[in-house]
């Protein structure tokens, strides 16, 4: 499949999590203030109450999306819509991928708080095989610029991502990547002295009120929870957004140093997201750049969607929720519409892939990031046509656009491309692995 997000078919529900010692709410004397819900919003003058709960109805309707939810928080006051939704709270639902940005913070309150070394090599905390020789570091894992594999095989296990060896270099290449979102969990345990739910329950979501919920224990494999366990509401999303924003209280510079918020947005390494985002930070997406620049995630599991967008200096925050795949054009539209009124959502720019159409270098044969294999090959119908092949089997044309870009599109879905580029042997000059997707694929055959 071309997505480079975890496709979770775990059911979810509420994991009673006990509480670790060391660093808790209680100890930290702290707990995020709630927002408001009321009247106009203070900065985006077209955005209010009704304008949102149109907005979400409207999504749902023309998307065909059950159950959708969205939520909008600028100048303190919050805007929640809530379509086919049953009667009560709302319940949690998969975070998916943006766990991620959960398992970042937690990384990150630790290293500054003196618990964890971000840049001492991943070895010295894991000191049994096959972790014990690793050199790369949590800072590479945070950033998807470790080299390994996005997936171990069957179940995911980290053991045989950590075997099956890097894909490059730590730190000279982007590639997503949930075994090293897992491997980072450990990571974290290890300094912690706690494990992955206890230690994000305990410091991070109890002290901003958020419930934990997780995907079932036995449900999903335990390395893979650091990557997409986490559940919640679209709320949920907002508190905890809310400690990335410029205009954070005092309760919130508690659980996380303004330093700390600043880091975990800047690109630790000049490894460019090609076909993603404009830059990666420490589990942030970054989308535009400067100070308009916003920052995000999204996310696909149990067959519904999550997403997530921040723009710290003005301190907004988009959320959406939605329970069934439509969600991801649902998304795109509230972006757009958004746009059309005034709020400037940065959106990814892919630079010269959208070039005019160029001849494709050679790049026939079997490419492959674990047990993940595309096949690239001559069409058959078509004289002169290249054709990529993905691991569910589905075809796609491709197109090159200019040097070692290009773009690939399904026969039925002409007007939709997904980007790639091929990155160049420095010696010979052959393309021996390809972005895509948001992987990199090594060149096997």
């Amino acid at each position: 499949m071309l997505a480079c997000i975890h496709q979770s078919k775990f059911p979810f529900c509420v994991i009673p999590v006990p509480t670790s010692r060391g660093r808790n709410a209680a100890e930290r004397g702290c707990r995020a203030a709630p927002f408001s819900d009321s009247g106009e919003c203070g900065g985006w003058v077209l955005v209010n109450s009704q304008s949102w709960r149109e907005k979400a109805g409207r999504l749902a309707r023309e998307h065909g999306v059950p159950s959708l939810r969205c939520a909008f928080y600028d100048a303190g006051e919050l805007h929640v819509a809530e379509v086919g939704a049953e009667p009560g709270p709302a319940p949690a639902a998969p975070f998916a991928s943006l766990t991620k940005l959960f398992t970042a913070t937690l990384a990150m309150q630790l290293a500054f708080d003196g618990d964890l070394d971000l840049d001492r090599p991943v070895g010295e905390y894991l000191t049994e095989p096959p972790f014990s020789g690793l050199e790369l570091t949590t800072r590479h894992l945070l950033s998807h610029s470790s080299g390994m594999i996005c997936d171990g095989p069957g179940d995911g296990g980290l053991r045989a991502a950590v075997a099956a060896g890097p894909l490059f270099a730590p730190g000279t290449a982007f590639s997503y990547s949930n075994a090293g979102f897992a491997l980072a969990g450990k990571v974290i345990e290890a300094a912690a002295g706690a494990s992955w739910r206890t230690a994000v329950a305990d410091f991070l979501l109890r002290p901003l009120d958020v419930e934990p919920a997780f995907l079932a224990a036995d449900a999903i494999p335990r390395d893979l929870a650091p990557a997409t366990a986490i559940a919640g509401t679209v709320t949920d999303l907002v508190a905890f957004a809310r400690l990335h924003l410029a205009d954070r209280d005092a309760a919130h510079a508690l659980l996380l140093d303004q330093e700390a918020v600043r880091e975990m947005a800047e690109p630790p390494f000049d490894t460019l997201p090609f076909g993603l985002a404009d830059g990666w930070g420490h589990g942030w997406a970054r989308y535009g750049n400067g100070a308009d620049r916003w920052l995000g995630l999204d996310g696909v599991g149990a067959g519904a969607t999550c997403h997530l967008r921040i723009q710290p200096e003005r301190g907004t925050v988009i959320a959406l929720q939605a329970d069934s795949l439509a969600g991801l054009a649902a998304w795109q539209d509230l972006l757009a519409q958004l746009r059309a009124e005034g709020v400037d959502v940065a959106g990814y720019a892919p630079g010269p892939a959208a070039g005019a159409e160029q001849d494709l270098p050679d790049c026939a044969g079997r490419w492959a990031n674990g047990e993940t294999v595309y096949r690239i090959h001559s069409g058959a119908d078509v004289p002169g046509a290249t054709v990529l092949v993905d691991d569910d089997g589905t075809e796609y044309d491709l197109t090159g656009r200019g040097g070692r870009f290009f773009a690939a599109r399904h026969p039925r879905l002409p007007e939709v491309e997904h980007l790639g580029r091929f990155l160049l042997d420095p010696e010979t000059g052959r393309a021996d692995h390809m972005q895509f997707g948001g992987r990199v694929l090594r060149r096997v055959a």
